[in-house]
């Protein structure tokens, strides 16, 4: 009689400690799923983190050191802010506009085809190891008689990424890349035609210049309320 009480007091412990656990496990998937509602809807913009761009024929001064901060950053898990991450690219046919042999200001560079186009490599890995983000590869460029510095000025792409925006009403938008006084001025000015200048951030210690006396970008941000963080 005595061994019956005790098993029963056993099984019963034992339900009790189980549906305990179930309910601490029904409150966690709560807590998380209102973390998730609470949570900010972000999208990350990185602008033509390129090989040409950082090591190669057009390479910015700083490039390669603010590419490396950058992957450094995902590294240690910054993507886990934002719902979305697009990556824009120049992707020029050979004769483009732009270039110095087509009358244009700037040595071939990002042409289709070639290992500059590609994205820098340190950065490409980190970007490949991120895990539960969305990464959007968008190239602008592409047509030999139109120069691009903006991705909202291709017409294919720039719509797409139009599109995304507007659908998901993200609640801030940051953007970094290369280069500064070029596509990242560019591309901010174009973004600012559609969402709120004030919901706009640049990433300043992840922007590189072709010009670092250059301050197209710094007067916009003040005129506009554009704001500033780093990583």
């Amino acid at each position: 009689m005595k061994k019956k009480l005790i098993g029963a007091i056993v099984l019963i412990a034992a339900l009790a400690f189980a549906g305990c656990g179930n309910k601490n496990e029904k409150k966690n998937q709560a807590e998380k799923a209102e973390e998730k509602m609470e949570k900010p809807s972000q999208m990350l913009i990185i602008v033509d983190p390129q090989i040409d761009f950082t090591t190669g024929s057009l390479a910015t001064a700083k490039g390669p050191e603010v590419m490396d901060r950058l992957a450094e950053s995902i590294n240690k898990g910054v993507l886990r802010k934002y719902d979305c991450v697009v990556v824009t690219q120049d992707s020029h046919p050979a004769n483009h506009c732009s270039f110095i042999e087509q009358g244009g200001t700037f040595p071939p560079h990002c042409v289709q085809g070639t290992n500059g186009m590609e994205v820098y490599p340190k950065l490409q890995k980190a970007l490949n190891e991120a895990a539960d983000v969305e990464i959007i590869y968008l190239q602008k460029g592409d047509l030999p008689e139109k120069e691009e510095f903006s991705i909202f000025q291709n017409e294919q792409n720039g719509k797409k990424l139009h599109g995304i925006i507007e659908q998901a009403k993200f609640d801030g938008i940051d953007i970094c890349g290369i280069a500064t006084d070029y596509c990242v001025y560019e591309t901010t000015r174009d973004l600012m035609e559609f969402f709120p200048a004030k919901k706009i951030r640049i990433i300043t210690n992840c922007i590189a210049a072709v010009d670092e006396s250059d301050t197209k970008l710094a007067d916009l941000m003040a005129k506009t309320g554009v704001s500033s963080i780093t990583y």
